[in-house]
C-alpha cells in the first residue's frame, strides 16, 4: 500500500520539474511577460491546468524557475570548488581556471537567456531578487575560491571581476555570436587571472 503514494509523489515531482524547465524556455523565448499558464503547459507538454495545480500564481512559478536555475549553478560550482587543487599558487594551477571557465560558460543558451531576463527584471519583481542574488553569489564564491587557491592577494575582487567579464561576454554572445567567442573569453580570463597572480608576486 505504501508504494502507490510514493509513486504518485514521484510523478508529481517530475511534472513540477518539467514545468520549471518549460518556464525557463518560455522566459528565454518570450521574456518574463510572455510567461502564461497556457504557454508553460504547452512547452511542458502538459494540460493547461497543471501549472495552477502546482503553483498559486505566475510570480510563484517564475520565482521557482529562477531558483531552479540558481540551484543548478550552485551545484556545479560547489562540485568544482570541492575538487579544487591544493596548489602552491601561481601559473601551474591555471588548468583549474579553465575548468571554472567551462562551468561558467557551459550553460545552455536557453538558461543564459532566462538568467539575464531575471537579472533585468529584479527591479520590477521583488520575488526574483533572492534567487538572482544566489546565482551571482554562487559564481563569485567559486571564482573567489579559485583565486584563494592560486594565492591572489585580493581574491574577492578578482572573483567579482572574473564573473563580471563572463556575464559581459555572455550578453555579447547572445547579441552578436562569433565563432571565436569561447577562445577570446578564455584568453581574456586567463590574462585577468595572471594579472592578479602577478600582483601576488609583486607584493611578496
Amino acid at each position: 500500500m505504501g508504494i502507490r503514494p510514493q509513486s504518485h509523489y514521484a510523478r508529481g515531482q517530475a511534472r513540477r520539474e518539467r514545468l520549471l524547465d518549460a518556464t525557463a524556455e518560455v522566459i528565454a523565448d518570450r521574456g518574463l511577460e510572455g510567461v502564461t499558464h497556457r504557454a508553460v503547459a504547452a512547452a511542458a507538454g502538459l494540460p493547461p491546468s497543471t501549472t495552477s495545480y502546482f503553483f498559486a500564481s505566475m510570480d510563484e512559478l517564475i520565482g521557482a524557475a529562477v531558483t531552479r536555475i540558481a540551484d543548478g549553478i550552485l551545484e556545479a560550482t560547489r562540485d568544482l570548488v570541492a575538487e579544487a587543487p591544493s596548489a602552491d599558487g601561481g601559473i601551474p594551477a591555471l588548468p583549474y581556471v579553465d575548468q571554472l571557465i567551462d562551468v561558467l560558460i557551459a550553460s545552455k543558451e536557453t538558461l543564459i537567456r532566462a538568467q539575464f531576463e531575471a537579472y533585468l527584471a529584479t527591479s520590477r519583481r521583488p520575488e526574483l531578487v533572492e534567487p538572482v542574488q544566489r546565482i551571482v553569489q554562487a559564481l563569485e564564491d567559486a571564482a573567489e575560491s579559485m583565486f584563494v587557491t592560486l594565492g591572489a592577494p585580493d581574491a574577492r575582487l578578482a572573483g567579482r571581476e572574473l564573473v563580471a567579464m563572463v556575464d559581459g561576454f555572455a550578453l555579447q554572445r547572445l547579441a552578436n555570436p562569433r565563432p571565436d567567442d569561447r577562445a577570446v573569453l578564455r584568453d581574456a580570463l586567463r590574462r585577468l587571472t595572471v594579472a592578479h597572480l602577478g600582483k601576488a608576486s609583486a607584493s611578496a
